[in-house]
């Protein structure tokens, strides 16, 4: 008898957690939480580029999905291919020479990398119209 009594001493507790919590659809499609945020989901939103010293940051509407850190610091140019799944990456110091970069958007991870001089006749495929 022990767990049954246990179990209507929860009850309440149970059900007064359960009327904590107000969502209220919007005709728009947001979702609004306590304190009357706009809460949008951000899975599955177009990808953006955002660059910075060093590094470009890839979002998913306001939900940071990875970083991409640069050779150079200086970053001159972004592009995204396949889908969104990969981004080429211009960035260069405050002089010489631009390295091209190819990152997985997903992870973050550097895939190719080469010097913009080295471009020639749109190869490598990735890199055509990084060149200089």
């Amino acid at each position: 008898m022990k767990p049954i009594r246990s179990l209507f001493l929860l009850a309440p507790i149970f059900s007064l957690a359960l009327t904590q919590c107000v969502v209220v659809e919007n005709p728009d499609g947001a979702s609004t939480g306590a304190g009357g945020v706009n809460q949008r989901p951000t899975y599955g939103q177009p990808l953006t580029a955002i660059p910075s010293r060093g590094a470009v940051t890839i979002m998913e509407g306001s939900r940071r999905h990875s970083v991409c850190v640069t050779a150079s610091p200086n970053v001159e140019q972004t592009r995204f291919i396949k889908e969104q799944q990969q981004i080429v990456v211009k960035s260069r110091g405050n002089h010489g020479p631009a390295t091209v970069q190819l990152f997985d958007t997903s992870t973050g991870r550097e895939k190719s990398r080469v010097m913009a001089y080295d471009i020639r006749g749109g190869k490598p495929h990735w890199a055509a119209g990084m060149g200089e």
